[in-house]
């Protein structure tokens, strides 16, 4: 009987002889359907047979799950007419510094769309600190090829940025600049964007700043590097009362709990001159957080001296603002935000940090001017 067991194995193993399942001498027990559905889930249920990609039998669930095995042979699919490409970034990585081709890859993925590389047409990208690899269709290959350029040339290494946060008090500055302004699309509801020539902006800027309620960041301006995001702004915590926790353990018998809020501003600025150096091009990001007022709600302890506790709910302004722009290089961009919050002190104030807790309003400009190597 031993023996006709052996034979029996045997044979179930010359039937099957790709898969890894093990042919025990006992009966298979049954399992719950629902785990075996959650198994066949994690588990992928594929055996390889001449670098194909087949299918195991899901339908009996005692059957033995055999996991992925993937052939060394097999190629990506290319319906599409899609090629691999390697583009060398290391002029740019050394001159940056290690994880900067993570900034190529971010502009790679706006300028293409994110939909590109996860729509029907199958896409890979990836990059380390000396190339750039991509999978993709001749078309979007040619447009990496020309951004890759642009971050590696050697000419635009010394192009630099003048980037200014200003804010305005009254929105009316608008009707005298009017005539200076050139607009230009943005896609945010309420957000404009003009373009003035360098030497028509330095005048306009000189006008603005003769207005009382003309404000700039502390920071003053910040030059941006070609092809590298910086980051203008800053905030700071502010504590509240929460909430009440009971404490029998200390007097007098409660006690408060405290909550945090960051409040804040902070600009991101990521440009990149043409090839040509001939136009701009820059995506901006701006995060504002900041605490309008805190609502006081009173709250009844049940204790046998009857006592009563305030605490706050803060309310909050928050804006979010994404935009990409493309303008003559011999030009400066002006971006108006529109009147949104202005967490940031007056010249006069007496404040340690950044931010005051007082809530107020502004029409928040962002001034980018080229400062090109050989303009």
């Amino acid at each position: 009987m031993r023996s006709l067991k052996v034979c029996v194995g045997m044979l179930l193993l010359l039937a099957h002889p790709q898969s890894e399942s093990v042919v025990r001498g006992e009966e298979p027990q049954q399992e719950n359907p629902s785990k075996v559905s959650q198994d066949l889930v994690e588990e992928s249920a594929f055996s390889k047979s001449d670098g194909v990609v087949q299918s195991s039998n899901l339908s009996n669930p005692s059957t033995d799950v055999v996991r992925t095995k993937w052939s060394s042979n097999a190629n990506l699919p290319a319906d599409a007419g899609q090629v691999w490409k390697t583009y060398d970034i290391t002029p740019f990585v050394n001159r940056v510094g290690p994880g900067s081709q993570k900034h190529i890859v971010d502009w790679i993925l706006q300028d293409s769309g994110y939909a590109t590389w996860h729509g029907s047409t199958v896409a890979a990208m990836g990059a380390d600190e000396k190339k750039l690899v991509c999978f993709h269709t001749a078309e979007i290959q040619s447009k990496i090829e020309e951004i890759a350029s642009r971050f590696t040339s050697e000419a635009s290494a010394s192009h630099r940025f003048s980037v200014r946060i200003v804010g305005i008090g009254d929105p009316s500055w608008r009707s005298a600049a009017r005539g200076v302004l050139r607009s230009i699309p943005a896609s945010t509801p309420g957000v404009q964007a003009w373009m003035v020539p360098r030497e028509e902006a330095a005048i306009f800027l000189a006008t603005l700043r003769q207005r009382r309620d003309y404000q700039e960041l502390p920071a003053g301006p910040v030059l941006a590097a070609n092809g590298q995001p910086a980051t203008i702004g800053g905030g700071k915590p502010r504590d509240y009362v929460k909430d009440v926790v009971l404490r029998p353990d200390v007097a007098p018998g409660w006690q408060t709990e405290t909550g945090r809020c960051d409040e804040g501003l902070a600009i991101d600025v990521h440009p990149l001159i043409s090839k040509d150096e001939k136009s701009v091009e820059a995506v901006l990001r701006c995060r504002i957080d900041q605490i309008e007022r805190m609502s006081p709600v009173t709250i009844d302890l049940p204790l046998a001296q009857r006592q009563r506790v305030k605490i706050e709910v803060p309310q909050f302004s928050t804006v979010r603002i994404g935009e990409h722009f493309s303008w003559p290089a011999s030009n400066t961009l002006i971006v108006g935000m529109g009147m949104v919050p202005w967490p940031v002190p007056n010249p006069g104030e007496d404040q340690p940090s950044l931010l005051t807790s007082a809530a107020k309003r502004a029409d928040l400009l962002v001034l980018i001017e080229p400062r090109l190597a050989n303009p």
